[in-house]
């Protein structure tokens, strides 16, 4: 929102928005977001506050900033104090919208809401999506046959020499992870790569 505040939230497959605004001061202050009834006006709006209230904006002069007798658009709320930042934590339904209208303000140093006015105050869109449903990791592919790795992470081993052995596992997306493993201590190096041309380790050089 600015250098002090951010605002987080994620869009679940139901339609509900989860949000939690932080904004980077002590209790000495206090935090709002609210939901406006036209554009970003602050007028009209019903706010959580940071003392855990939701409140009718219905004017500038304190006394037409009253408790709200219901939550509006605020499904869930929740405010605390996390290393020296106030959070203000809700969900709302999205009601099938693409944009999410919010106002957020807040003032640094006064903690007497709403007589001490706001410092800083903002407009914010917020564009809602779903939550992505995660992708599954490829399947293994079983080769026809092959001899069983002793890692479980893998599917087949060879015995490169007396003192290698590949370990490797084909997966569906056509991916092989593969491991080398060499019995020798740290004083030694091993490498392996894929060559240019049959089984050269120099790329040739044509002239």
């Amino acid at each position: 929102v600015d250098s002090r505040a951010m605002l987080h939230w994620a869009a679940l497959s139901n339609g509900t928005v989860d949000a939690q605004l932080v904004v980077s001061q002590n209790t000495a202050g206090w935090a709002a977001v609210g939901f406006p009834s036209t554009g970003f006006n602050m007028i009209g709006s019903k706010a959580l506050v940071s003392d855990g209230m939701v409140y009718d904006l219905n004017g500038k002069n304190p006394s037409l900033v009253v408790p709200a007798t219901d939550m509006g658009a605020f499904d869930s709320i929740s405010t605390t104090v996390e290393s020296g930042n106030q959070v203000l934590r809700f969900s709302t339904n999205g009601g099938g919208n693409t944009m999410l209208n919010l106002v957020v303000a807040y003032h640094t140093t006064s903690s007497g809401f709403p007589v001490a006015r706001h410092e800083e105050r903002f407009g914010v869109e917020v564009l809602i999506t779903s939550t992505p449903t995660p992708t599954p990791p490829p399947a293994v592919v079983t080769p026809p046959s092959c001899t069983p790795s002793s890692n479980p992470d893998f599917q087949c081993q060879m015995a490169v020499d007396s003192r290698a052995m590949l370990h490797w596992a084909a997966l569906s997306n056509g991916t092989v992870d593969a491991q080398l493993v060499v019995s020798q201590n740290t004083a030694g190096w091993a490498a392996v790569g894929f060559p240019s041309t049959g089984f050269n380790m120099i790329r040739p050089v044509c002239r």
